[in-house]
């Protein structure tokens, strides 16, 4: 064989895995650049009606007019949200799967052994979405009906007073035991698989008070029918301005300072382009006032970030809900 055979026979299978090497560099911003080419599948981890739920469907909508595509919610409620994170996690990380995310999310494996997930490794953050609040409810015609009220008939009825929430570590969980740490009481803590069924169980009398989204709570409380004892954050609520704040009231709820929030997420592995087209589609929707004004009288309202900044987001509140859940769950009020 000639020298010039042999360095043509080289050429060639070099140029066989350049081309390889540049397939697969190119690849991803092909699928990009297509994507999506079919209906997006948008998991909430919990019943719906709740403000996980009310949000991802405002989102949804929102994203769904950017993308010229379909946006499709899918609740799969259980264990506190776990069993959606899980799904997802274990989904193909192609952007067609995501799921929207909330405080519950960065919390859950503090509270069991094994969730199914990891907040951080299994997931790359599409973007945050929104921020908002909880308010302390009780039905209408409760013999506690102001805040301290209510922590002087817990303090001597212990167990015998119930907060309701969505599962252990669920984001109204959380609050409940925030709030029983502060004002050092023993309340009887019911969980529920979405808070829609809880308020319904509330409204009946099954149970004394829980932790809601004012979208659950503005417009029973003008029927008559339940009564706001007080706000999570630091400004009172524009649809209850004589509703005081824990913060008036000098209870700390521990990790509730600024209140609560909400974002969406995909499953590791889901290319940088994907993940970016979606974030830009979902500020894009988030900007629109159509999405903010069905959201903004729920007391919700619109926070945008880049992946990024949402990824470092989530790594922070795992590590800060790492140690306030410690304390929370050895605490004896």
């Amino acid at each position: 064989m000639s020298v010039g055979n042999v360095w043509l026979k080289r050429l060639g299978v070099t140029s066989l895995v350049v081309c390889g090497l540049l397939s697969g560099l190119f690849q991803p911003r092909a699928a990009a650049a297509e994507f999506p080419d079919r209906p997006i599948t948008l998991v909430v981890p919990f019943a719906a009606g709740g403000p996980v739920d009310v949000i991802a469907r405002a989102v949804a909508d929102g994203i769904a007019k950017e993308i010229n595509g379909t946006v499709v919610v899918e609740n799969k409620a259980g264990a506190g949200g776990a069993i959606a994170f899980a799904y997802v996690a274990r989904s193909k990380p192609d952007g067609y799967t995501l799921v929207a995310v909330d405080m519950s999310f960065a919390v859950l494996s503090h509270f069991h052994n094994d969730v199914g997930y990891d907040p951080v490794k299994d997931f790359k953050m599409v973007g945050q979405t929104t921020e908002s609040t909880l308010v302390l409810v009780v039905p209408a015609d409760s013999r506690t009906p102001d805040l301290e009220s209510f922590i002087a008939n817990a303090r001597k009825a212990g167990d015998g007073v119930s907060i309701a929430n969505a599962g252990l570590g669920s984001t109204p969980h959380l609050a409940g035991l925030s709030f029983a740490k502060a004002a050092k009481i023993a309340p009887l803590m019911v969980p529920y698989r979405g808070m829609t069924p809880a308020v319904t169980d509330l409204l009946a009398g099954r149970i004394t008070s829980a932790f809601v989204g004012p979208q659950s709570a503005v417009g029973l409380v003008q029927e008559g029918k339940l009564k706001m004892l007080a706000a999570i954050g630091q400004q009172r609520l524009k649809e209850a301005p004589t509703v005081p704040t824990f913060a008036e009231k000098g209870i700390d709820l521990p990790g509730f300072k600024q209140g609560t929030w909400y974002g969406l997420a995909a499953p590791a592995g889901t290319p940088k382009a994907v993940i970016d087209k979606l974030n830009a589609a979902l500020n894009r929707a988030l900007d629109k006032p159509d999405v903010q004004k069905r959201l903004e009288p729920l007391g919700i309202f619109v926070k945008k970030t880049t992946p990024s900044e949402f990824d470092s987001f989530i790594a922070e509140q795992v590590t800060q809900w790492n140690e306030i859940a410690a304390q929370v769950k050895t605490a004896k009020p």
